[in-house]
């Protein structure tokens, strides 16, 4: 891919962000569904529906070690099943393709490059280990923030550190500035962060050679031409991150509406790990249909009463826009 190609590709985007709304949804295919993803997923299809707009399906499958055969094929078929549809995807096709991440590595090296040109990342030989215990390395909102061990080495530098580290490729990190950048989320208001001083320096690509979800993700958006992106609370903090990367590329950032978490009865966020409340487990083995699951998620939001049996079409009929901007505090999983 060269420079026009690209810029062909953010031009044909910047067109279709122009025509209206455009949400999405983007599912890792690294197992079954459990109930909090498919209320993202729920969340997301109300808000393009309301919005008299368009919902693409980006399966992110560029972890491909983690990605689980078949899991794909059953998260499509799964939210089909909910009655949750999509006008461009993965199965469907659409202008603003391919929607698989691991189709769109070409895309990725080319805008690494781009920044590589721009100066506006660096290469990076510390591994997790030596910013964990790099005695510089300070604590932020998010856990350690990178030293800058290699963000200004001199050539004779960087050859001593490839010799030391023969078989290890560097990373490469985003330079971050002393800058509040802030959102102004649809649910959760305003969230702010300097880069610098809460978060350092970020990877954009990892050392085995694999794009960060940070780069990827913000890539397809901007290509895609994503006004609104639904996803879970846990993401908001990442959100500064990404907007970092959408000024870098001259685009505008998505409107953000970061959902509360699901939690378990015993307070605990759902993970794909348990297993106990993906849909297979719940249709297949505890006998609930449709309406029970989206009645279920539904009432989790404070939009309907516990209880509740009605299907996806019928509560898009029960809702307007503006229930979509304040959520219940978050529920049990549980029936």
């Amino acid at each position: 891919m060269n420079e026009l190609e690209f810029d062909n590709l953010l031009e044909k985007a910047r067109q279709f962000r122009r025509q209206g709304v455009r949400g999405r949804y983007a599912p890792s295919p690294t197992g079954s569904l459990h109930l909090g993803n498919l209320r993202t997923a729920l969340f997301s299809w109300l808000q393009a529906r309301l919005a008299d707009g368009q919902l693409v399906m980006r399966m992110e499958d560029l972890d491909q070690p983690r990605v689980v055969a078949g899991s794909a094929e059953e998260i499509l078929s799964d939210l089909r099943w909910l009655g949750l549809t999509w006008d461009e995807g993965p199965d469907v096709g659409g202008p603003l393709g391919p929607y698989d991440q691991s189709a769109r590595t070409a895309i990725y090296d080319h805008v690494l490059s781009r920044f590589r040109d721009q100066g506006l990342v660096f290469r990076c030989y510390c591994s997790r280990r030596d910013v964990r215990e790099a005695a510089s390395a300070p604590h932020g909102p998010g856990g350690l923030i990178y030293p800058g061990t290699c963000r200004a080495l001199s050539p004779a530098e960087e050859e001593e550190r490839q010799a030391r580290r023969p078989d290890r490729s560097p990373s490469y990190r985003f330079l971050v500035t002393h800058e509040a950048i802030s959102i102004d989320d649809v649910i959760s208001g305003n969230y702010s962060e300097n880069l610098a001083e809460d978060v350092g320096d970020f990877v954009v690509r990892r050392a085995d050679e694999l794009f960060a979800y940070q780069l990827a993700v913000v890539v397809d958006d901007a290509l895609m031409g994503i006004t609104d992106v639904v996803r879970g609370a846990d993401l908001l903090s990442s959100t500064p991150r990404q907007v970092a990367l959408f000024n870098a590329l001259d685009v505008e950032p998505p409107r953000f509406w970061h959902v509360p978490m699901m939690v378990d009865d015993s307070g605990e966020r759902l993970s794909k790990r348990d297993g106990s409340d993906s849909l297979r487990v719940l249709r297949d083995e505890r006998g609930w249909d449709a309406p029970r699951v989206i009645g279920h998620l539904a009432a989790s939001l404070g939009w309907v009463d516990p209880g509740s049996h009605l299907s996806a079409a019928e509560l898009l009929q029960e809702l307007n826009y503006d229930d979509l901007k304040s959520p219940a505090c978050p529920e049990t999983s549980r029936a």
